[in-house]
């Protein structure tokens, strides 16, 4: 077992996460989120190119689909065998993203038929996803992440104590907000895939926190005479290898899965391993620290309240 006093460094942990989510912060202010089509509304064309296209001819196809459309990161996708692709796009007036119109729906199309000698009928489908639609689903996202938080304050507030429950959402709440960095100093595009990462990402983090506190809570009973802060680096030394080994083993799996997925694969492994390294880290550093330094000071205005004998 390790000996890290954990509790006597949690003021670097702090500042670790502040300096990301400052940088996040000044990133969305600057050029803020890159939402795809399905929160801002545009098109999804399927087309049937008959052949497996490479790495260079899909970042060709983005670049002839940024071209026409003026789409800041059109997203193009093999689907189904391979041979077919979908591509995700919108037209920009000003500010406002917009559906394809048809004239530029059938531009974009001529232009990939003229390369891959195409005809009529390989454009198989095409998708206008309309602004209330987007606007629907960024609320429906909000909301969802809201219940689920709210509801596990609960459980861990009657399963543990309250103050175990607001440290665990507070480390959730870190958690979305470095992935939201991540998204936001990159541009990666944000989409529904993102929304059903995300919602796993807590789940996963928050089983990681009730772990350390659990330990905390049963040395509690064990050792109830031993300082706070021996108490709190024991279950967290006690529970770091437990979690660093279910971190890793759940990171080696997305890692592969975003090496050798399909583009859909990708979009919901990459969060998903942003995340896990993110919940791991909160778990272990930032939860506990924020429980710890709250009981701290609970126990500091109890003795400052007990009335001295004369």
């Amino acid at each position: 077992m390790t000996k890290i006093d954990f509790m006597g460094k949690r003021k670097y942990f702090y500042i670790v996460s502040i300096l990301v989510m400052v940088i996040g912060l000044i990133s969305y202010l600057v050029q803020g989120f890159n939402y795809d089509i399905d929160f801002t509304g545009g098109t999804v064309l399927e087309i049937n190119l008959h052949k497996v296209p490479t790495a260079q001819e899909i970042s060709e196809l983005e670049k002839l689909t940024k071209k026409i459309t003026g789409t800041q990161t059109p997203i193009v996708r093999k689907v189904e065998d391979g041979k077919k692709i979908m591509i995700n796009a919108h037209e920009v007036h000003g500010k406002k993203k917009s559906e394809l119109s048809k004239e530029t729906r059938d531009k974009l199309f001529g232009e990939i038929a003229k390369r891959y000698n195409l005809k009529k009928e390989d454009l198989i489908s095409y998708q206008n996803v309309g602004a209330v639609v987007s606007s629907e689903l960024k609320s429906q996202a909000i909301w969802a992440v809201v219940i689920a938080s709210v509801l596990m304050l609960i459980y861990i507030a009657i399963r543990f104590e309250f103050r175990f429950g607001t440290t665990a959402v507070a480390a959730l709440i870190h958690d979305l907000l470095i992935v939201l960095t991540v998204y936001t100093l990159f541009r990666i595009p944000l989409n529904s895939t993102f929304i059903a990462a995300i919602l796993t990402v807590l789940g996963y983090s928050i089983n990681d926190t009730i772990v350390v506190f659990d330990r905390i809570r049963e040395n509690r009973r064990i050792a109830g005479k031993m300082e706070l802060k021996d108490l709190v680096n024991l279950s967290m030394n006690q529970t770091i290898g437990r979690s660093i080994a279910t971190a890793m083993s759940v990171i080696i799996v997305l890692v592969v899965l975003y090496i050798m997925g399909v583009q859909a694969i990708k979009e919901f492994a990459f969060p998903l391993l942003i995340g896990v390294i993110s919940g791991t880290y909160s778990s272990i550093f930032i939860a506990t620290a924020l429980w710890f330094d709250w009981e701290l000071s609970t126990r500091k205005k109890k003795l400052q309240a007990k009335p001295k004998r004369a």
